[in-house]
């Protein structure tokens, strides 16, 4: 592999930096989830902290962050009225905040319930360092799970890391009480199996089995969802309910299945269902017994790798300098869908981004525009940030030919050789790098489809 930095300078004096990898080959690169750290959990706590509750503490309670560790005493029941789930943090999640709402469930230093295995599992939650609080001055409290993908990039040990998915991270993101701060979503696609679905309309970033790449659109509604050996296809067998279409399913006589990723997380009888903002709802006529919640996606099996998150920056050679897939404006859409918080203008936003395709030979490149730091920016010695536009027009000015947006901001990092060449964005007080929590990253496997 080839690393190299290019620095550029604007007209009033700020620079721009930009890491460029090149020499590796598709089949080399694989999905990779870093391993749960409980240390996410304060990360995220802090950032909440910082960027959100204390710029409108009146706007919020007491937020709840906290993940359930597998082998912990659980004192839920699976069920409640009409839904089974499949999932111990959101089973948690929605249980505590139906205490909290019956007046069961309060914070008075400590965690007061007439349940005291709630109390007890409560307890546990924060000795294991797997829950922690944020408080505003609203009279409220709000569990939020933290989905078990969630850790640091750092921990990977490839020789290249990055990480690669949007993921919900803003309280606007958690929209359902399916929904998990920390999930990511949009397709992920290696060797024909698709570990995420395609949503939100976005355009994918697709190789096929010859190695041509381009970018194309790729709906949920063109695959054939696969549970317990059986296959389902839209609008024949079953209905697959999405955003931004749809929020809440109809009523029905049948079952609907809550999806996140390739797992089923929920089911429930008769309709009625939120749909989660990272995944969908699969609505069959009859009711089910799951056997296995594993979820398959058929028919992207002539490609061998696949990526979708933001929106394109190059196409058949053509710079895109415009915003060209939908993005969430709470101004004219009823229907929110992740992610509810992007840096647009397209044109003005500055932000760290990073950005895979193809570069002038066809050959894969991925490409790490710096960020500014949110601590203590210095006019000549940071980097500015790029908006989409600026990042699209460095793609243009190496005559790139495919070029995808991913998942930018305070996440934006590259690891290779097991070193950062440029700086994460978001700070620490004393402007050292804060690294942000990530579910989701690409490696370079030399083992990879061999």
């Amino acid at each position: 592999m080839r690393n190299t930095i290019i620095t550029e300078t604007h007209q009033n004096g700020e620079i721009q930096r930009f890491q460029v990898i090149t020499g590796f080959a598709w089949e080399n690169l694989q999905f990779a989830v870093p391993e749960f750290d409980p240390r996410a959990i304060t990360e995220i706590a802090r950032l909440y902290r910082l960027n959100i509750v204390e710029k409108n503490p009146s706007a919020y309670g007491r937020l709840v962050f906290f993940h359930v560790p597998d082998d912990i005493a659980f004192p839920f029941s699976d069920h409640s009225g009409t839904l089974q789930f499949f999932s111990k943090n959101i089973t948690a999640k929605i249980q505590l905040q139906k205490l909290v709402r019956e007046g069961n469930l309060h914070w008075a230093g400590v965690w007061k319930c007439r349940d005291t295995s709630v109390e007890e599992f409560l307890g546990q939650l924060e000795a294991t360092h797997v829950l922690e609080m944020v408080t505003g001055k609203k009279d409220e409290i709000t569990f939020i799970p933290i989905d078990g993908k969630v850790g640091f990039l750092s921990s990977l040990t490839f020789p290249l890391a990055v990480n690669s998915h949007f993921f919900l991270m803003d309280p606007t993101d958690l929209d359902s009480p399916f929904c998990e701060l920390g999930t990511p979503h949009g397709l992920a696609l290696k060797d024909g199996v698709v570990l995420n679905p395609p949503l939100n309309h976005r355009p994918c970033l697709l190789v096929d089995n010859t190695g041509i790449c381009y970018t194309t659109q790729v709906e949920l509604t063109d695959l054939v969802i696969e549970l317990d050996s059986m296959h389902y296809r839209h609008n024949k067998n079953a209905i697959f309910y999405f955003r931004p279409e749809v929020r809440v399913t109809p009523p029905c006589n049948g079952t609907d299945v809550v999806i996140t990723g390739n797992t089923v997380v929920a089911v429930n009888r008769g309709g009625n269902t939120i749909v989660p903002m990272a995944g969908f709802v699969l609505s069959l006529p009859n009711e089910i017994s799951l056997k296995d919640t594993t979820v398959h996606f058929l028919g992207l099996e002539a490609y061998q790798f696949g990526i979708q998150v933001g929106p394109p920056m190059m196409r058949k050679s053509m710079m895109v300098d415009s915003l060209c897939c939908p993005f969430y404006n709470p101004l004219v859409e009823q229907v929110p869908y992740p992610s509810t918080v992007y840096p647009l203008p397209f044109e003005t936003a500055r932000a760290a981004r990073i950005a895979l395709g193809t570069n002038s030979e066809g050959n894969p490149v991925l490409v790490w525009a710096e960020g500014a730091s949110k601590r203590n920016y210095l006019v000549g010695e940071e980097s500015s940030g790029a908006s989409l536009l600026e990042l699209a027009q460095f793609c243009d000015r190496q005559h790139y030919q495919e070029i995808i947006n991913l998942d930018g901001g305070g996440s934006a990092q590259i690891i290779y050789e097991g070193k950062r060449y440029l700086k994460i964005a978001d700070r620490y007080e004393d402007n050292s790098e804060a690294e942000r929590p990530i579910p989701l990253a690409l490696v370079f496997s030399a083992s990879c489809s061999q």
